[in-house]
């Protein structure tokens, strides 16, 4: 599991550390994974906070959106990997 967003790695490094992530933060500082997901918010640009869950083919899944995206319960559960409480 990683979260990508578009705010930079300074800005990251931050918010894992303020919210003791257990997962890798990545920058997409130009945009490209948002706009290639639909992360973006239509008019103003900025990415929208959501969770993707994506399985081996690509495919989306799961989409957790607003401050439970933030938590990665949600996300973890709805992995086919994780469910079942294996490692």
């Amino acid at each position: 599991m990683v979260g990508i967003s578009t705010d930079s790695t300074a800005t990251l490094k931050k918010f894992k550390d303020e919210f003791q992530l257990p997962f890798a933060l990545l920058s997409d500082a130009d945009g490209k994974v948002a706009d290639r997901y639909g992360g973006r918010v239509p008019v103003i640009g900025l990415a929208n906070r959501a969770t993707y869950v994506v399985d081996q083919a690509g495919t989306i899944s799961s989409i957790v959106t607003g401050s439970e995206a933030v938590d990665p319960t949600s996300a973890i559960s709805a992995c086919p990997t994780r469910k079942g409480g294996g490692p």
